[in-house]
């Protein structure tokens, strides 16, 4: 009956650590966490009308919500916003979302402008992302814009040099089978899509290209094989046609038309 009062009877502790059951008028109502308890002062003698239930209800999902948020917001650093999703991938609802983020932001557990510091100064040691990476990255993470504005105040122009500067001889050794312009255009690639400044990779290739001597006999090995390949593939061609064709695959590859033509010449 509407606005029967029940009274506790008895509260249980469960085996799972601080939970309770709570059984009204000697007969089992529900479960709550130890805060929920302890908060509506569920203990023997209490009395509880249909409309205290239901809120004790409402807040235990609540808990239960901000429970799963804790343990997957400590278990690594987190956004508001990835523990948004979390929470409305699991079923919850906008407005328990909205309160349990709240409560964690509160009780410092999230907090996006040390997450996104955190974030730019990691990726600042690791080397592998430039500040628009970071930037995508942190819009991923749905760090606010000018959140991710302030922390990448950080990443200087100077991070990124000598950030290249560790990176651009790697990958140009990666690309080794390439010809020398491919091999600079594919580093140059690399480096754009993890958010480098595209000056700033000229200058660093530039650079290390002036400090380590360019291997020549690495150039005309890759060439002959290219140049091998190619001419295996116009074989049916021949006399200026053949040659024009070559030449032309060897262009698309990056090479020197003067060593393609002394390639052409030894081949004849």
């Amino acid at each position: 009956m509407e606005g029967t009062m029940q009274t506790v009877t008895k509260v249980t502790r469960q085996r799972r650590k601080g939970r309770y059951n709570v059984y009204l008028d000697d007969e089992y109502a529900f479960a709550v966490d130890e805060k929920i308890l302890i908060s509506y002062n569920l203990f023997k003698g209490t009395t509880l009308d249909e409309t205290a239930i239901d809120e004790i209800k409402t807040a235990e999902f609540s808990q239960k919500a901000y429970t799963k948020a804790l343990l997957y917001a400590t278990s690594q650093m987190r956004t508001s916003q990835q523990v948004s999703r979390k929470l409305k991938d699991q079923g919850y609802d906008w407005v328990i979302i909205k309160d349990v983020v709240q409560r964690l932001q509160n009780d410092h557990v999230l907090d996006d402008e040390t997450y996104a510091e955190t974030y730019v100064d990691q990726a600042k040691s690791a080397g592998k992302l430039g500040p628009r990476g970071v930037k995508f990255k942190l819009q991923q993470a749905g760090i606010d814009q000018f959140v991710i504005e302030d922390a990448l105040v950080a990443y200087t122009i100077d991070d990124q040099i000598d950030a290249l500067a560790e990176r651009v001889g790697s990958l140009l050794e990666k690309n080794a089978r390439h010809s020398k312009f491919l091999a600079e255009q594919k580093t140059q690639q690399k480096l754009l899509q993890q958010g480098f400044d595209q000056h700033l990779i000229q200058q660093a290739i530039s650079e290390y290209r002036e400090n380590e001597a360019f291997d020549t006999d690495q150039e005309w090995e890759n060439l002959d094989r290219d140049a091998t390949i190619a001419a295996d593939r116009y074989a049916s061609f021949t006399g200026w046609e053949f040659k024009t064709k070559v030449k032309a695959a060897m262009y698309r590859k990056g090479y020197n038309l003067n060593l393609v033509d002394q390639w052409l010449k030894q081949r004849d």
